[in-house]
């Protein structure tokens, strides 16, 4: 059975062998070399439009939102969820703060803010820098505010299980955190569990990603 709550640690562990209950799959080729296509594709892309971007004159908030915005896209696709079901926080107040720049109805707002420090699977991630799978999030101590936007449907629906990794700068700095989440009215509404190689395949998108969202971030953030 899937375990309920995967960390990077233990992923570690298991491909060093430490763990006699390794999980095949992340140690097959095919696997780890989907990961790696995912992990330069989707980086190369964004890299592509945002020179499109700004050859055309658009700069400041304006470059940031469609940077921020194609980036949560391209992550849905790459999980098979929804736009709705990505959400990327950026730290603020010298990293005191968390703040919602993606989806965009959170980030317009300009108050979906919250203490790093707060207890949030957001502020775990970011302040230990390692990665996570929740496939149980109804048991975990956790903020709501990302549940409460509505999707497609019109209607709220709980995050049932979630995958988060940091956003990292180049020498391991952290400065946000990138989430995909799954959501119904149950567990098992939500589809299936998230597997390891799903936090194999967002860490590594966190790596590539983070200096390239970082560069555009606006002064007044």
């Amino acid at each position: 059975m899937q375990a309920r709550v995967i960390t990077e640690t233990a992923l570690r562990d298991r491909r060093s062998g430490m763990d006699r209950r390794s999980d095949e799959r992340l140690r097959d080729p095919d696997r780890r070399a989907l990961v790696r296509r995912v992990a330069e594709r989707v980086p190369e892309e964004i890299r592509r439009d945002l020179e499109g971007w700004q050859k055309t004159g658009t700069s400041g908030p304006d470059l940031f939102e469609r940077l921020i915005s194609r980036t949560g896209v391209c992550l849905a696709q790459s999980f098979a969820v929804g736009p709705e079901d990505v959400a990327i926080l950026l730290v603020k107040d010298q990293g005191r703060l968390l703040r919602f720049a993606y989806p965009l109805p959170h980030y317009a707002g300009r108050t979906n803010v919250f203490p790093v420090h707060v207890s949030s699977i957001a502020g775990e991630v970011l302040v230990s820098r390692r990665g996570r799978i929740d496939n149980d999030v109804g048991q975990v101590r956790h903020l709501d505010i990302y549940e409460r936007i509505r999707g497609k449907e019109k209607r709220s629906l709980e995050i049932q299980k979630m995958v988060t990794a940091p956003l990292l700068l180049p020498g391991g700095k952290a400065f946000g955190v990138v989430q995909v989440s799954r959501r119904g009215k149950s567990s098992k509404e939500a589809a299936p569990d998230f597997p390891s190689f799903d936090l194999l395949k967002l860490r590594d998108l966190g790596r590539e990603l983070g200096p390239i969202i970082h560069q555009e971030v606006p002064t007044d953030f």
